[in-house]
């Protein structure tokens, strides 16, 4: 739990932080959402729109709006460049050229063993415009790129609770949120979107939605359709799991979640399922997922993330957990004693904001990139 020691210079209101913990899921789909918001949490609707409007004023917010699953809206890696120190900044900022670049991480290893120190996630609409995109990165940082998809995804739960002014804040229960959950049953066919408004359906939501009464009302007006159809598709988008969560996307270090930290691990192939279930169980870990290893230059196949908001506290936890990992699995004398692991503190973002899926974030990008090529080009003669 975050307390106002962590982060004296954001100003959030109790309203505020009880938006945030209650809504980062489980966003009412509704046609006034912000009114369902105010009557969960016994307030007006124009308090919480205010409340929503001052977060993102503060850059609190990432967005208010879908977080998709990586697998099924199309094409995302995780990646990483070894870059002199004196050139960081320099590199970071060619990458973060790149919109199908949504994650930018300096992160500095704790054992010192590992030269990668430039982590980074692309997404695209489909495998060749996620792989034309590491190459036009690579061809204008002119540094070869670690390129470590996901294989397999043991557990995903990035939220943030906070408590700043140390008071009581109001707490929905899920039962309440279900109260204000419509069914959701299509009886005709007109009421499906087709696949055009469906692609700009996505476009449009990717980015968040507005800041307004009735959100909903916007997207339909210019997808020229009515607003249940907008809400029926995205609930159906959650049910066959296309989106993961929908509600409030914070950014994290905002919020004072600055000792982050990307904990690899290198487990024997025959034992990763059992590892990362177990890594699962820790209320502190947020992020599990196993990736390929790259000989000779990258041994690690496993990976999870833990946010706090003190580094030597972090390390503890990590301390705590891999003790327990040990004791564990002591009847796998070959794992306790051959365990490998390091750690990687986020030192500075660069970059951070929604996964850009849509065709035409593609196009757009590759556009970019070519005339950034072209520029590097003329710059050499």
């Amino acid at each position: 739990m975050l307390t106002e020691q962590s982060s004296s210079a954001l100003k959030l209101s109790n309203l505020q932080q009880a938006i945030i913990n209650n809504f980062q899921k489980g966003f009412p789909l509704c046609a006034q959402p912000y009114q369902a918001i105010a009557q969960l949490l016994d307030t007006s609707e124009q308090q919480v729109l205010l409340a929503v409007e001052d977060l993102n004023e503060q850059g609190v917010l990432s967005r208010v709006g879908p977080v998709f699953d990586h697998k099924k809206a199309g094409a995302s890696t995780l990646a990483a460049i070894a870059v002199p120190p004196e050139k960081l900044d320099k590199i970071a900022n060619i990458v973060n050229q790149f919109e199908l670049v949504n994650h930018n991480y300096a992160r500095e290893a704790y054992s010192k063993e590992q030269k990668y120190n430039l982590w980074f996630v692309v997404t695209a609409s489909d495998p060749m415009a996620l792989a034309e995109t590491l190459q036009e990165i690579e061809l204008l940082t002119g540094l070869p790129i670690l390129v470590l998809p996901m294989e397999a995804s043991y557990h995903i739960d990035l939220g943030f609770k906070i408590n700043f002014t140390k008071h009581k804040l109001n707490s929905v229960e899920k039962k309440s949120l279900d109260k204000i959950k419509r069914p959701v049953t299509i009886t005709d066919n007109s009421e499906y979107l087709n696949q055009v408004q469906k692609d700009l359906l996505r476009g449009m939501i990717e980015k968040g939605l507005p800041t307004t009464a009735q959100p909903f009302n916007e997207i339909a007006k210019k997808l020229n359709v009515i607003p249940s159809q907008v809400i029926k598709q995205i609930t159906q988008w959650q049910h066959n799991g296309l989106i993961r969560r929908f509600g409030l996307v914070v950014k994290h270090r905002k919020l004072g979640f600055n000792a982050n930290a990307m904990v690899v691990w290198n487990i024997p192939d025959e034992f990763v399922d059992i590892i990362a279930g177990q890594l699962s169980s820790f209320d502190e870990v947020s992020l599990c997922y196993r990736r390929p290893r790259r000989l000779p230059d990258w041994h690690y196949n496993l990976f999870c993330m833990i946010h706090g908001t003190d580094r030597d506290v972090v390390l503890a936890q990590i301390a705590k957990i891999t003790q327990q990992i040990i004791r564990e699995n002591s009847h796998l004398w070959y794992l306790a004693e051959h365990l490998q692991q390091d750690i990687l503190f986020s030192t500075k973002a660069y970059k951070q904001h929604g996964a850009r899926y849509s065709k035409q974030k593609n196009k757009q990008n590759t556009q970019t990139v070519k005339a950034a090529l072209a520029e590097k080009d003329r710059a050499h003669g």
